[in-house]
């Protein structure tokens, strides 16, 4: 596998406009209100969702970042991340990829990508518990067990979107 090669994010505007091709979206920069955080020269591009949910949005900075709902992820500045970050977003705009929003009571827990395009409870069940003990989190996995909760399945398409009821000792 070849070494990865840097690049300056802001520098691939153009090229996420372009796999953006067809999707509705807007561009800001730091003179945009709420979008003072961005240093100059630097964009936030928008996936304004068609539904009404949960636009998606890519920061070109030092690095990538792509937020979706409560979930975010960073991406180096070398062309390997940008098309993993690429492929993150045309996975979510496809509904190949779903956001996981955990609850215990009103306690967010976590928020995790799937990269399925149905919610399997079983797998559902899996991935969370394997996501929060690889982030030594196994307290909320005995939170869960103990108290239950809920995991929100959010789709780009939000009519697949659904909500996982997690009983207590279900998540073991």
């Amino acid at each position: 596998m070849a070494k990865p090669v840097k690049i300056r994010p802001a520098a691939m505007l153009g090229a996420v406009l372009d796999f953006l091709g067809g999707q509705k979206i807007a561009t800001y920069t730091n003179e945009d209100e709420g979008y003072e955080y961005l240093k100059n020269g630097y964009f936030c591009v928008s996936v304004l969702n068609p539904k009404g949910s949960d636009d998606l949005y890519i920061d070109l900075e030092d690095g990538f970042t792509l937020t979706y709902g409560d979930w975010n992820a960073h991406y180096e500045a070398t062309d390997r991340d940008f098309e993993y970050m690429r492929k993150d977003v045309e996975d979510f705009l496809a509904n190949r990829m779903y956001l996981a929003v955990v609850y215990s009571g009103k306690e967010w827990i976590c928020s995790l990508t799937i990269h399925e395009n149905d919610v399997s409870k079983a797998r559902l069940f899996r991935q969370t518990k394997d996501f929060l003990h690889s982030a030594d989190c196994d307290p909320f996995i005995q939170l869960l067990n103990h108290k239950g909760g809920v995991i929100d399945c959010n789709f780009w398409d939000i009519k697949r979107s659904r909500e996982i009821r997690v009983n207590p000792g279900e998540i073991r």
